[in-house]
């Protein structure tokens, strides 16, 4: 990660014209995490995490929330991003845990916290991709005023290490006092987009 930084501040330092004029690239802190100014699919880049644990896809108009991120090892890293869609009155989030430890290994454990976290209380599905595994659900939480928030949430185990994830991915109306029309088949696909981008590094 080191590397593609130095990088990344070489070729913004020098040459502006080749900044991508994304949220992601804008933001200063967000932009240390992309491994290339390039695309990796339309709408994405690849972020490496800062524990060098992981990469995944991450939407090229969100950013990383600096107060929110934690890493007080390589062991373990705790952020939030943030999407907003102003026109849309729409705002999306992921919050992500990641760490590397034998307490992954405990599935039930695992489930119990995200549940928590989340304030869920339904069953999860399981699924498996790539040499990862997948306990997920998507629910629909009603605030007092009637606002649905829409959430996605997921514990995803690599199988070949101790390393897991707790993703929580959810989708609103960015103003409460406002009506917006939350396409929940659309916000579902990025989600599981994102949580099955998901790589894990090799090690234990």
């Amino acid at each position: 990660m080191i590397i593609h930084m130095m990088l990344l501040m070489v070729i913004m330092g020098g040459c502006d014209v080749n900044v991508p004029e994304t949220r992601a690239f804008q933001d200063e802190f967000t932009r240390e995490f992309m491994q290339s100014t390039k695309e990796t699919e339309e709408g994405y880049y690849t972020f490496e995490s800062g524990t060098g644990g992981y990469t995944m896809l991450f939407p090229t108009n969100a950013r990383i929330g600096d107060g929110t991120y934690y890493k007080p090892a390589n062991e373990y890293e705790r952020y939030s991003v943030a999407n907003q869609k102003k026109e849309e009155n729409i705002t999306s989030g992921i919050r992500i845990t990641y760490e590397n430890n034998p307490s992954m290994e405990n599935i039930d454990i695992n489930l119990s916290v995200l549940s928590m976290k989340a304030g869920y209380e339904g069953e999860y599905e399981t699924f498996e991709i790539e040499g990862n595994v997948y306990n997920y659900a998507s629910y629909v939480y009603e605030t007092l005023n009637g606002i649905a928030n829409h959430y996605f949430i997921s514990f995803i185990k690599s199988e070949n290490s101790t390393q897991g994830i707790m993703f929580i991915y959810s989708a609103s109306c960015l103003d409460s006092g406002e009506e917006c029309e939350i396409d929940v088949g659309y916000e579902e696909e990025v989600a599981k987009k994102i949580m099955t981008s998901i790589e894990f590094k090799d090690g234990d």
